[in-house]
């Protein structure tokens, strides 16, 4: 592993119970990792999961952490108008650069469909009225969640998180304008479907996340996953697209800050 170059977590729930309660050994070893910047996101929406996330942000420490804040499908059935007030407050707080996760589950469907696409077109449209870029989930909906996207605009600035989809999937949702994100699903040895996105998305649209503590990449597959190994989910990306890890590092550092605009 190239320990020159410098890395970022795209997609992290520091919130979660398994990182929570040690964050801060979380956070030295993302610096150990040369993981030197990352997205927490809202893991539940909950004020519990809200204020961790936001609390994560303030904790003293040499990585850099920004935050997005959302309703994720699964809880879509808890959105209502005085979440969405709620969410308009905290989206203004220090470090929050944008609102997500929010999107589409038709895989296991813990809100029902029509809640979800509910909940997204009204989380979009307050991204929209907020200018905030959005962070997307979606698993077994990408003609929906790209038809519902073109529905309100033609030009999106945000990320596909924990992309799963193919390279058919994904061409509508690149002509929108979104990143493309990878977790470490990319890495197991049966997702050589992913892996052919992976190798033809282009440079300037990729990002990598661990969407920990979940979908630890393999060598840690089955485990507790957190923000140090995203280096193994880019190393692996780095050599099925045959470029350097310092190439696809600036790649996705640059990505990064033209989506939430630091640098």
């Amino acid at each position: 592993m190239n320990t020159s170059v410098r890395w970022l977590d795209a997609h992290t729930h520091l919130d979660s119970d398994d990182l929570f309660s040690q964050k801060i050994d979380v956070l030295d070893r993302a610096a150990s990792a040369n993981v030197h910047r990352m997205l927490l996101v809202n893991s539940e929406a909950t004020e519990t999961s809200f204020s961790r996330t936001l609390e994560c942000l303030k904790i003293p420490h040499a990585v850099t952490r920004f935050a997005c804040l959302g309703v994720h499908p699964h809880h879509a059935i808890s959105y209502n108008a005085d979440m969405e007030e709620r969410l308009k407050i905290l989206l203004h707080e220090s470090g929050v650069v944008g609102l997500g996760e929010i999107g589409l589950d038709f895989y296991y469907n813990f809100s029902p469909k029509e809640t979800q696409i509910d909940a997204l077109r009204k989380q979009l449209r307050l991204a929209r009225n907020e200018d905030l870029p959005v962070i997307i989930h979606c698993r077994d909906a990408y003609p929906q969640l790209a038809q519902i996207l073109k529905e309100i605009s033609k030009e999106w600035k945000g990320m596909i998180h924990c992309y799963t989809g193919n390279t058919e999937e994904m061409a509508p949702l690149l002509d929108l304008g979104f990143m493309i994100s990878f977790s470490g699903i990319v890495t197991f040895k049966k997702a050589s479907v992913l892996q052919s996105s992976a190798q033809v998305v282009p440079l300037s649209r990729i990002l990598i996340e661990t969407d920990a503590p979940y979908l630890a990449p393999v060598p840690f597959r089955g485990k507790v996953n957190e923000p140090a190994y995203v280096v193994h989910t880019a190393k692996f990306i780095a050599a099925i697209r045959s470029i350097s890890e310092a190439e696809l590092a600036e790649a996705v550092n640059k990505n990064f800050d033209l989506l939430f605009g630091q640098g």
